[in-house]
């Protein structure tokens, strides 16, 4: 798990503060935990990519003028429909051995047997949804498919991590080899 810090200054709530610090390049953000009253922040655009912008699950040190260090995840990042930049960051306070429901990313490692014979890779799910100590969590989860063969699959219940308990559906396909399609007309060899 890697942890990234980031520098915020607080900022008064509301919707005219919001906008203004939208067009001078600065997003408004939220940082609230169990217990605690809410924090209201804003952080530089260019310093939220590695948070955002990333396949990782990353835990982030939240330095905020005035309010202290605060340990948290990535909750919620609301986009611009037509611009896609970002428009407001969640951020969910941490305490270590407290666990949360969270999306951790799945990536594939390996070269499949099916794949070297000819069939084709269906990456089916992308993130698994699992309950784990944020303190402890990986940053992705490695699924090893050199054994998947032609007609093979590989679900949730295969799917182990020291520390992590996943959400999904046990029967639910991470990722499978199929067949190749074959045209009309032409024979299978």
């Amino acid at each position: 798990m890697s942890d990234i810090t980031i520098k915020a200054t607080k900022r008064t709530p509301g919707k005219a503060e919001a906008k203004s610090l939208r067009r001078n390049g600065t997003i408004p953000g939220v940082y609230y935990a169990k217990g605690q009253d809410p924090i209201h922040f804003s952080i530089p655009a260019l310093d939220l990519r590695d948070v955002v912008y990333t396949a990782e699950a990353k835990v982030i040190n939240l330095q905020v003028d005035g309010a202290g260090a605060k340990t948290a995840i990535l909750k919620d990042v609301t986009f611009d429909p037509i611009s896609d930049s970002i428009l407001h960051i969640d951020l969910l306070g941490i305490t270590a051995g407290q666990s949360l429901q969270m999306e951790i990313p799945l990536h594939l490692v390996g070269n499949s047997a099916g794949v070297r014979g000819g069939g084709v890779l269906e990456h089916v799910m992308h993130k698994a949804h699992v309950k784990v100590d944020p303190t402890k969590m990986p940053e992705h989860i490695d699924v090893d498919i050199s054994h998947l063969d032609i007609g093979g699959s590989i679900h949730v219940s295969e799917l182990t991590f020291a520390g992590v308990e996943f959400l999904d559906r046990p029967e639910a396909v991470v990722v499978a080899c199929h067949a190749p399609k074959v045209k009309s007309g032409e024979s299978a060899s």
